[in-house]
């Protein structure tokens, strides 16, 4: 007998024999134990394969030693609770198992009784289960990950502050939704669940969804969405504005779309009010900028007079006495007409329409040119104002000069107007420039007068604001100087600021980027340019045609002319201004842009289409207004210039030697003298209420 057979006290029969050889080439590891010393009596070849130990070994170990020694108690216990009846039967369980090398397995036993020679014995069948367990603990941890993880995307999903909702591209039911989406329309996620996508658009509104959720049906995959407008019809009526982002999300094999939708209703709600107030407010400024073109205009028509009159009173013999009352006249003329600008600057930074007016010039020509004007304001005072312009100082730059000029002239005036002692000091110098090309400069106005207090300072840039209302009574002004400053400054890409002692003086300054001139033009300081044009003279003085319904302005406009060497002739329409052309050919006409019968515009817009190829007169524009777009209206009507009222006679001179060539006025030339009747004398009377200008 072979070691391997089991131990019989006689030989085995074929029949046992046979049984023998199936259990020890059963695939399945198997071994038989004695119930009453647990001693391992025969073993299969797949158990020596599963555990590792010979045949020998195995056949001098009990059941005890193939379990690990932390699993022992647990065997007693199974032994005493289950192998103590006679025939305990079939019995089937999951245990662990040593293998020789230590490593522990896990097997699923199957064990029913057996005699054998007479000994009461179980033979036991065993598989390793321990990479199926593994797998299973795997799967099931994979199965709760996934669980949970669908739990997350779930509440992900329905507790979303936005609104979601999905449904099915083919139904278009509602197959998900979330709270926010349910609190925003008011239906129940059950009743959500029974709704389709058309439920919800507004009658009005479903031939553009149809026509979006046909192409689903046309099996079109319509991709990502971002913030469509749409409209809602919640569940108590009420309509509300959306934007729905949406995208596809294929959902248990079914394409959907899930949609994020956000309520829009409020925003939509305030920006329509916002597009009313917007169109109020510009609706409110073109009635500003329209009453206040027209103040300017009823204002400067008599103030043209004003002004006009006295210039041509002080241009003649006065007694002391009458100087000193046309000078006054004239003092008091040019503090109105600096109100009204004032006022129409601030009108115009308002509302954005005031423009640059970049050229290069002379830095210190202009700064010396601005404190020149402010010097007969302090020596009327007693005062010294000094300027002080530092070597490192740019010459030419580029800019506007004509806005540098009024602000520092603002500064100016203002420190002349609060000092009562002492003086003035002005100083310009280079500062540092943020970037590499130009100059950054710097304007100091100190004054030793009467100081702002802190509380007031930052204030005194505001529209309208002075240190206190006595200062108003006492100083005069409007309190629109420092504010319209600050607007030009800051225009001009500068800043401005002040400090001051109550009591001890003020320094306001301010600092400008400048840009470096163009290097094709010509570095001629003004002052030489205006001394050519002086030189010029006309061998026979020009024609002028003035075109004026205002009698006042029409004598200002004659007296004018005249003394620029011109001869006269004046007309009170456009309609009379087209018939005295054709009577006569003129130099220049003067064209009031408003006029009674035809205004100035028509009328030179008239006489441009009559001039043959090669002719053209020029037309200089007299107006009051002088709001933004008054310039371009007068280019756009043909005119050549624009002069604005009050006339100013240097202004005039210069238009008019910048219009009329010396060569033009020619000797042979038809002369049309001005008669007594031509102009109306001061005594005449007034114009018709009709007539403007």
């Amino acid at each position: 007998m072979s070691d391997s057979a089991l131990v019989v006290p006689a030989p085995l029969t074929p029949s046992e024999l046979q049984h023998a050889l199936l259990f020890e080439h059963n695939p399945l590891p198997m071994f038989v134990y004695d119930r009453a010393t647990l001693r391992i009596l025969a073993v299969s070849n797949a158990a020596i394969a599963c555990y590792g130990y010979a045949r020998e070994e195995f056949l001098a170990m009990t059941l005890r030693d193939l379990s690990p020694e932390d699993d022992l108690a647990a065997l007693d216990a199974y032994i005493e609770a289950n192998l103590e009846a006679q025939r305990p039967g079939l019995l089937s369980g999951v245990r662990r198992q040593r293998c020789k090398n230590g490593r522990e397995i896990e097997v699923e036993i199957t064990a029913d009784d057996l005699d054998i020679g007479g000994r009461s014995c179980r033979i036991v069948l065993c598989q390793d289960v321990t990479a199926r367990n593994r797998a299973t603990a795997e799967l099931v941890e994979a199965r709760e990950q996934l669980r949970r993880t669908a739990e997350q995307h779930r509440l992900l999903f329905e507790r979303n502050p936005q609104p979601l909702l999905v449904y099915d591209c083919q139904t278009l039911r509602i197959v998900a939704v979330s709270d926010a989406a349910t609190a925003s329309m008011g239906y129940t996620r059950e009743e959500f669940m029974k709704l389709t996508l058309l439920d919800f658009a507004p009658a009005e509104d479903h031939a553009e969804m149809i026509a979006f959720v046909r192409r689903h049906a046309e099996g079109e995959r319509v991709g990502l969405l971002l913030a469509r407008p749409r409209r809602h019809l919640c569940k108590d009526g009420t309509i509300l504005d959306v934007e729905v982002t949406s995208d596809e999300l294929m959902l248990g094999g079914r394409l959907c779309r899930v949609c994020l939708t956000i309520d829009v209703t409020e925003r939509n709600r305030a920006s329509a009010e916002l597009a009313i107030a917007r169109d109020q407010a510009v609706e409110a400024s073109n009635l500003k900028s329209a009453f206040l073109a027209n103040m300017s205009h009823e204002i400067r028509t008599p103030m043209n007079g004003v002004i006009g009159m006295t210039e041509l009173l002080l241009s003649m013999s006065l007694t002391d006495s009458q100087r000193e009352c046309a000078e006054q006249i004239a003092r008091s003329g040019e503090q109105m007409l600096a109100i009204i600008n004032d006022i129409l600057d601030i009108s115009k930074i308002e509302t954005g329409h005031l423009e640059l007016d970049v050229a290069d010039f002379d830095l210190p020509e202009a700064i010396e040119q601005t404190c020149a004007l402010a010097r007969t304001q302090a020596g009327a005072k007693g005062l010294r104002l000094e300027l002080e312009i530092r070597e490192e100082t740019p010459r030419r730059v580029r800019g506007d000069s004509r806005r540098l000029h009024q602000v520092l002239l603002n500064l100016v005036a203002n420190a002349i107007k609060f000092t009562s002692e002492g003086g003035v000091t002005v100083s310009v110098s280079a500062a540092e420039r943020r970037d590499a090309e130009g100059t950054s400069v710097r304007v100091e106005v100190a004054d030793t007068g009467i100081g702002i207090a802190p509380d007031n300072l930052h204030r005194m840039f505001e529209p309208f604001t002075q240190a206190d209302v006595s200062t108003t009574r006492l100083y005069g002004g409007t309190g629109l100087g420092l504010a319209i400053a600050r607007e030009l400054v800051e225009l001009m890409g500068g800043t401005i600021n002040a400090e001051s002692v109550l009591g001890e003086g003020s320094t306001f300054w301010f600092e400008l980027e400048l840009d470096p001139p163009f290097s094709g033009e010509a570095d001629t300081p003004v002052t030489e340019r205006d001394a050519a044009v002086e030189l010029a003279a006309w061998p026979t003085p020009p024609l002028v045609l003035v075109a004026e319904d205002s009698q006042v302005n029409q004598i200002v406009a004659a007296r004018a002319l005249e003394r620029c060497g011109c001869r006269v002739e004046v007309v009170g329409d456009g309609r009379q201004a087209l018939e005295a052309m054709l009577a006569s050919r003129f130099d220049a006409v003067l064209m009031d842009c408003q006029m009674p019968e035809l205004d100035g515009y028509e009328a030179t817009a008239q006489m441009r289409l009559r001039e043959s190829p090669g002719e053209h007169t020029p037309v200089i524009a007299m107006t009051a207004q002088a709001m933004e777009g008054d310039r371009d209206r007068c280019l756009q009507a043909g005119m050549d210039d624009f002069i604005s009222k009050p006339m100013r006679f240097e202004e005039l001179r210069s238009v008019l030697r910048k219009w009329i060539p010396i060569a033009s006025s020619e000797p042979d030339r038809a002369a049309v003298g001005l008669g007594a009747e031509s102009v109306p004398s001061l005594g005449s009377s007034a114009p018709s209420a009709s007539s403007r200008s």
